[in-house]
């Protein structure tokens, strides 16, 4: 007994579908601009799977048939579904994977993503082999080479050669930058704590710090703890790209060249300390690949994400393990560390994962903000913690990339309003006893000076004047604000 017209559509656009879904075309489904695309490649591949059905060459059903064995192997690791279709991310997740890494990806898969991909497969073999129609489509010739090409497999196909060959232009542009040979004339050295961690924040605007005055108990540990704290510090921009790729690098504001390769890592380097930079940001994109320019010339790198920053949620508190480990690894030296946080980057409901949402007086995408700046307090806290169980002289040093224009019940990022700009700089050390407020407004461009005064390093290129105690006030800080330098006075408020 044949099937009818309507069955004729349906069974091959339910394996369409199941196949877009697990290839991580599911993404389009919730973007309204993109819903039509995703339902026109339905249809496409749904017609090209009834022309694989009703071919009368065996070969080419078994060679289909082989084919999608390998794109079920992928669908059942479940990428495509964690982290949509192929990109950059994935390819990079893919490269920079180790073996022990692969074991452990390997243990956690859910077994119901295997099940949907065996279910999918046997689906597929049962249509092209078994299933029977009463109807025929009748295919022209140049109609079949356009189902050849664009049908749903092809299209990963294309994507993902697309994404490795940005991936490998991306390494290539790292590289080149690594092999650039830099001398900081490094002329004396002093370090003063045998551990040094700076911790980049990101997105957190510091009006919203207890610490810093707010109403709100968001900074509990850090309001009870003898700091350092600068009143008010600028960052050089309003987005994590533009703001530490000026902050750690050197730059000429003048003509705003920035020569990524004298940056904190290599002078720490040269100053002969052990440099360790741990990320949850990405790795490569267009939003990383700047970032890990620099951090390519720390002694070991270990990132949470190979592919961009948003390939993967991941907690901020897997960075605490990871600080420990290192700690340990390195007890000998003096070590450099670097940990760059997510922080409270837009989402923020999405950064807090077990911790507490504490503000419910104020709207949902609010309390979510506050509390991510709780969960970095209780972040330093546990950095704190595991630096004292250490028995060795440590400094703690905290700054944020950017902050946020934050209203009533939104926050987001410009480019035009001082709150972009307005950023906490504070520092714990093991050896501080009271509270030291310096009252007065830094820019980010001295950082360098700042960094190199905390680590004891001497070089003719850095002002050993501009350290954190003996700075100046700024009156006339000037910020990039994507296009060009102007003063942060000049902003709106």
């Amino acid at each position: 007994m044949c099937t009818s017209i309507f069955k004729l559509y349906f069974f091959p656009f339910f394996l369409s579908l199941g196949f877009g879904v697990g290839l991580g075309y599911w993404e389009s489904l919730f973007e309204a601009k993109e819903f039509l695309y995703f339902l026109i490649g339905l249809v496409i591949n749904t017609i090209f799977l009834i022309f694989i059905q009703q071919s009368h060459s065996i070969r080419l059903k078994w060679f289909f048939i082989t084919t999608i064995m390998l794109f079920c192997g992928y669908i059942a690791s479940s990428t495509g579904f964690l982290q949509g279709h192929m990109s950059l991310g994935i390819v990079a997740s893919l490269f920079q994977t180790d073996h022990a890494e692969v074991i452990e990806f390997l243990s956690n898969i859910n077994y119901k993503f295997i099940g949907y991909s065996m279910l999918l497969l046997g689906l597929t073999y049962f249509y092209i082999f078994k299933y029977k129609t009463c109807f025929k489509l009748n295919f022209r010739h140049k109609f079949l080479y356009f189902l050849l090409i664009f049908n749903v497999f092809n299209v990963f196909l294309v994507q993902t050669v697309k994404a490795t060959y940005l991936y490998k232009k991306e390494e290539q542009d790292l590289l080149k930058d690594f092999s650039q040979k830099v001398d900081w004339k490094v002329n004396h050295v002093n370090p003063k704590y045998k551990n040094q961690i700076f911790i980049i924040g990101e997105s957190v605007h510091r009006d919203y710090l207890s610490l810093y005055g707010f109403k709100e108990k968001t900074t509990p540990f850090l309001d009870r703890m003898p700091l350092t704290i600068v009143d008010q510090y600028i960052s050089t921009a309003p987005n994590t790209v533009t703001s530490l790729s000026r902050t750690l690098a050197m730059v000429d504001q003048k003509n705003d060249d920035i020569n990524i390769a004298m940056n904190v890592v290599s002078l720490a380097k040269q100053a002969q300390y052990n440099t360790v930079w741990l990320s949850n940001q990405g790795f490569m994109g267009k939003n990383d690949t700047p970032i890990s320019k620099i951090a390519i010339h720390a002694d070991q790198q270990v990132y949470l994400k190979h592919g961009s920053y948003q390939s993967k949620n991941i907690d901020d508190f897997e960075l605490i393990p990871l600080l420990e480990e290192s700690l340990q690894k390195n007890s000998h030296q003096n070590n450099v560390i670097f940990i760059h946080m997510m922080g409270s980057h837009p989402q923020a409901c999405d950064r807090l994962f077990g911790s507490a949402k504490k503000y419910g007086n104020y709207p949902e995408t609010i309390n979510c903000y506050l509390s991510s700046i709780n969960k970095l307090d209780s972040f330093i806290e546990q950095s704190y913690k595991i630096l004292k169980k250490q028995n060795r002289s440590f400094s703690i040093s905290y700054f944020s990339d950017h902050g946020m224009t934050v209203t009533d019940d939104s926050y987001y990022v410009d480019n035009d309003t001082k709150s972009n700009y307005r950023v906490p700089f504070f520092q714990l050390t093991s050896d501080a006893k009271r509270k030291h407020y310096l009252y007065k407004t830094v820019s980010a461009y001295d950082f360098l000076n700042i960094y190199a005064s905390i680590l004891g390093i001497e070089t003719p290129y850095l002002q050993s004047g501009r350290s954190l105690e003996k700075i100046r006030n700024n009156r006339d800080v000037q910020v990039f604000n994507w296009d060009k330098y102007l003063k942060y006075n000049e902003l709106r408020e």
